[in-house]
């Protein structure tokens, strides 16, 4: 999907949306690049079916990596991970990876591919997931522009079609009102011209101080 697809469906430009106003956490590119990598690893072992050596040998890796990082843990206030505000997802795995093409304080469309790592089965996408989409694209619009963050009051998801693992689709997210401290907004998410889900959430400002 281009931009010019989406600014012709009535998106205008995509200005705030991957140039956070709050400073980075750090990480630099390269923090991106093992995001990534991250994500694939993840849709690779979904797919696999390893042999004991190969199991065994990748248990081993694992650890050894659990007890490297362990060593530079830090407090949530400053941890990399989910904070990345410049990267799919804020920089978080458990989150499928949206990418944003176009849009503005009050809407923003994007497409997203589901991996492996999100199968359900029969090559539908998890139901759970779904809803996590819904939430991380709706939330992050619902506090875009110099609005004061708001949280997640409810979540409506609605399941019109299957879901397909491996395809690109289209989700598109958009204001429907607000009204002091609540904001309304609802999403769709495409696979060409069928809907697949679509969703209502009501988000709620949060007040000075409150975390």
């Amino acid at each position: 999907m281009t931009e010019e697809m989406v600014t012709s469906s009535g998106f205008p430009p995509m200005r705030t949306w991957q140039e956070p106003t709050v400073r980075s956490p750090g990480g630099g590119a390269e923090y991106g690049d093992m995001i990534a990598a991250l994500r694939g690893f993840l849709d690779d072992v979904a797919a696999a079916a390893p042999d004991t050596a190969t199991t065994v040998a990748l248990t081993e890796a694992l650890t050894e990596w659990a007890a490297r990082l362990a060593e530079v843990a830090v407090g949530e206030r400053r941890q990399i991970f989910a904070r990345r505000l410049d990267l799919p997802g804020r920089g978080q795995t458990m989150c499928p990876n949206f990418i944003p093409v176009a849009g503005d304080r009050q809407r923003v469309a994007g497409t997203v591919t589901f991996g492996r790592y999100f199968l359900g089965g029969g090559g539908a996408v998890h139901g759970g997931a779904i809803p996590l989409l819904f939430d991380e694209v709706l939330g992050r619009l619902a506090s875009s522009g110099d609005r004061t963050p708001a949280r997640t009051a409810y979540l409506h998801t609605d399941f019109r079609s299957i879901t397909p693992v491996g395809e690109e689709l289209v989700v598109r997210a958009w204001f429907v009102s607000e009204q002091g401290r609540k904001r309304i907004l609802r999403a769709e998410l495409m696979h060409g011209e069928t809907l697949c889900a679509e969703a209502e959430g009501l988000f709620i400002e949060l007040r000075p101080g409150q975390p």
